[in-house]
């Protein structure tokens, strides 16, 4: 890939500066821009932060900041086990974490300091999938711990083919594929980004990862790798919707006057139908998720592989990826690209040009050779502070039960400062205003970012 080196904005003001420097020291920042590499699609760790704990603040503000910190290694064992809707029991943790506490104030407009949690607990380590909790602790939630250092969640529910124990649909990995990262030579490309695992889910069947988390499929592998058995059906699973949200549920103006049932971004309708209103293979995982105090969004990282490409660019065959939030804020698809969910067909533009596609060999073993994937990417999306909501994600077959697609889940974690639209806010992610929902790639990845057919660029974390 060709590398493009963006210039960085003007000099910072001096009080932001410090807050900048300060946050440097603290590398597993819940807000934090602190990736594990970046690569392809970048995984922008913030939607254009400049601290990682402050909340949205205005030209003027003046803030103070202190940060303390401490490590501990703990191993706990509660005494009443904790089940998922598989029944899996998940009583004992062990956890390591460096703990940093950033708490700032706005002294000046008064505005509520976001509460979003250090340095997280790390509760992946060498997790081989063997229990659903561990798809929860890859990326990055459910772990136990001090409310200063955890994303705690309750309602799990995690759907898929009989018995927990039989994960072909999904696994948690340290790496999948071969390839070395371009950018960092000597390190895998997909490797986890948060802790040591990852979450990958698929419309067909994978391999399962050595002792070392290392998952390689054989090359093109993908392509015939059909029916995994999941669930085959007319509806997606609650609370997802294809219907359309917006205008009080009269779909036309996406992302305007929410109903807070359907899909406000009016983004999976078109598809949904396009495919017969027929999902097959599917599976979901779901949470239920309570906002701190001044946290105005989440983010996650993501990878998305498609056999389908590029045989399949805008037919019915259309395998899809859906994250959904059932925010106060916005309730629908987060994972909005070009007026679509993730599928082949609205990324196919996107993985030519800041992914990897056909003979590329960044997608060396990992059984989409001569197919296409993008990079790492970010997902940004808007919350209400201190409300309670349920992120839940879907991917499954359109219209048939062949050719795999997969997607690779990591690092879910809070945003202070939150995001808007593009359809609501043209100038999103410019000057003084806020950053722009979606999916976004950094410039160096993808020049044309911003441009019809290519994803929006992300902020400068700088």
């Amino acid at each position: 890939m060709r590398e493009v080196h963006a210039s960085g904005p003007g000099p910072l003001p001096l009080s932001l500066a410090l807050i900048a420097l300060a946050s440097l020291a603290s590398p597993l920042l819940a807000c934090s821009g602190d990736d594990q590499g970046s690569s392809g699609f970048s995984a922008s760790a913030t939607m254009g932060t400049t601290d990682e704990t402050t909340s949205a603040s205005t030209s003027g503000s003046t803030t103070e900041s202190t940060t303390t910190t401490t490590t501990t290694t703990t191993s706990t064992t509660t005494g009443e086990p904790e089940t998922t809707t598989t029944g899996v029991d998940t009583t004992t943790t062990t956890t390591t974490t460096t703990t940093t506490t950033t708490t700032t104030d706005d002294t000046t407009t008064g505005e509520e300091a976001c509460a979003a949690p250090g340095n997280l607990v790390v509760c992946d380590l060498g997790l081989d999938g063997t229990k659903t909790d561990d798809a929860f602790a890859a990326l990055g939630v459910g772990c136990k711990g001090a409310i200063d250092n955890t994303i705690p969640i309750t309602n799990k529910t995690f759907k898929k083919f009989q018995q927990w124990n039989n994960p072909a649909s999904w696994r948690v990995a340290a790496v999948f594929g071969s390839a070395e990262d371009p950018k960092e030579p000597g390190k895998p490309l997909f490797r986890a980004r948060e802790g040591e695992r990852f979450l990958i889910v698929s419309t067909g069947k994978l391999a399962e990862p050595d002792a070392d988390g290392v998952l390689l499929e054989a090359p093109g592998s993908q392509y015939a790798n059909d029916n995994n058995a999941n669930e085959d059906g007319d509806a997606l699973p609650e609370p997802l919707s294809p219907l359309v949200g917006s205008m009080g549920g009269m779909g036309g103006t996406p992302f305007t006057d929410c109903d807070g049932v359907h899909d406000c971004s009016d983004s999976i309708w078109p598809n949904w139908s396009l495919g017969n209103e027929d999902p097959n293979d599917l599976l979901s995982l779901a949470f239920d998720v309570t906002a701190p105090a001044g946290v105005h969004g989440f983010l996650f990282d993501f990878v998305f592989f498609s056999s389908e490409y590029p045989e399949f660019v805008d037919k019915q065959f259309n395998d899809m990826f859906i994250a959904w939030s059932t925010s106060e804020a916005y309730t629908g698809n987060v994972t909005f690209f070009e007026g679509q969910p993730l599928t082949v067909t609205s990324l196919a533009t996107a993985m030519e040009s800041a992914g990897y596609v056909l003979d590329d060999p960044e997608l060396a073993g990992t059984g989409f050779e001569g197919h296409g994937s993008t990079g790492w990417a970010s997902v940004g999306a808007t919350v209400n502070p201190g409300e309670t909501f349920t992120f839940a994600v879907a991917i499954m077959d359109m219209g048939d039960s062949n050719k795999a697609t997969a997607t690779i889940l990591d690092k879910w974690r809070w945003d202070c400062v939150g995001c808007v639209a593009k359809e609501v806010d043209p100038e999103c992610g410019k000057d003084d205003h806020p950053p722009c929902c979606g999916v976004c790639v950094e410039i160096e990845d993808d020049p044309d970012c911003g441009s019809p057919g290519h994803p929006l660029c992300c902020p400068d974390p700088k």
